[in-house]
């Protein structure tokens, strides 16, 4: 009797554990679909994803012109025309003036192979390295960049023609989102139940609150680093210096490598450009540090606030992930998407153990702030 008893309960453990292992099987093949279909879907799934946001970004202000009386469908298509006008604007201004900068790379390769022969000079004294092996891979790195960077620019302009239907249905996505948002909000009731009505009452709004006040803030604070890095390169003496200023500020959205980025691009233009490099190079970065401090502390906590709290090895990981799916589009629109997930498993009790994963939340104790210094300098 005992033996048999033991014999059930060996065939009911091994059939929990078949059961068990059927269900993580099944979960990751449902994973590999949907990243499969993702990725073969991005020239489609892309801008609608990037329309989603853009309805949260541009809810507000059509809701209170709304609110004033005036159609649904004429608020949207105003909001829509003006951001159109204004984002066109600066896509012309910086076009512009990113081909002005092609005149100066007959001097910008005259003076990379006047450093890159002081380099070899320093590195052959210094460290007893072939000069002739230098010289071999400077060469073909300095012609095959700056005779391609016609070709490259050529390129980039046909890539643009073949995605111009993914730009222009940006506005029409961006339009049908806003304009059916209470039918979408319905049908997600209806989805749902009754029963589970409010609390999906409770996310929906909570991930409007986030999103709008986010993407938001987040615009101010590109608005603001693009004076402030402009300003900073004109004082400092760096040519197209507002067009440094406003890339760098633009890179800023995408989280950490953006940043890094945004202060390499001048700072390899200065270090290739200028005779005597050296002084202008240290402004450029301490005005960066200045600015990123600024940004860190100042801006971004007072602007955009705490309505993200993601921990930087969620976002880091999110970033590669992204890339690797939808490439810079991915990269841009990880961080408020990671931002609505939380908000999502939050206020689902199965799914609060990974909200707290990815949240900044239990490290308190060790993170390093301003504040947290200050205190104890005093």
């Amino acid at each position: 009797m005992p033996g048999t008893i033991l014999s059930l309960f060996q065939i009911k453990f091994q059939h929990m554990e078949n059961q068990r292992l059927i269900r993580f099987t099944l979960v990751l093949f449902i994973i590999t679909i949907l990243l499969a279909g993702i990725i073969t879907a991005k020239s489609i799934l892309i801008p609608l994803a990037i329309s989603v946001f853009f309805s949260y970004l541009f809810y507000p202000v059509s809701w209170k012109i709304e609110k004033l009386g005036i159609h649904r469908a004429i608020a949207i298509l105003f909001v829509i025309l003006v951001a159109i006008l204004i984002i066109g604007s600066v896509a012309l201004f910086l076009s512009a003036k990113l081909s002005n900068m092609t005149i100066d790379l007959a001097e910008l390769k005259e003076n990379f192979e006047t450093k890159a022969d002081s380099l070899k000079l320093i590195l052959e004294n210094k460290l007893g390295m072939n000069a002739g092996a230098m010289d071999h891979y400077v060469d073909r790195f300095s012609n095959n960049f700056f005779s391609s960077w016609e070709t490259q620019l050529g390129n980039l302009f046909a890539a643009t023609t073949t995605t111009i239907f993914q730009i222009a249905i940006l506005p029409v996505f961006t339009f049908f989102l806003l304009f059916y948002r209470t039918k979408s909000a319905h049908f997600i009731f209806r989805v749902v139940g009754r029963k589970k009505r409010e609390k999906t009452l409770h996310i929906l709004r909570e991930v409007s609150t986030v999103t709008t006040r986010y993407l938001g803030g987040l615009f101010i604070v590109v608005a603001i680093l693009a004076i402030l890095n402009s300003t900073g390169l004109y004082i400092i003496g760096v040519k197209h210096a507002l067009i440094f200023g406003i890339l760098a500020a633009l890179l800023n959205l995408i989280p950490y490598a953006g940043t890094f980025l945004g202060f390499l691009i001048p700072f390899s233009y200065v270090l290739f450009t200028v005779p005597d490099p050296f002084s202008t190079l240290l402004k450029v970065a301490v005005l960066f540090i200045v600015v990123q401090f600024t940004e860190n502390n100042l801006l971004t906590p007072n602007i955009v606030g705490n309505s993200i709290k993601i921990n930087p090895l969620a976002i880091i990981l999110s970033l590669l992930v992204a890339n690797m799916i939808w490439g810079i589009a991915g990269m841009l629109i990880v961080v408020p998407t990671l931002a609505i997930l939380k908000v999502i498993m939050r206020n689902i009790d199965e799914l609060k153990p990974y909200a707290f994963l990815i949240s900044d939340r239990g490290v308190d104790k060790y993170r390093v702030s301003f504040k947290k210094l200050w205190k104890r300098k005093k």
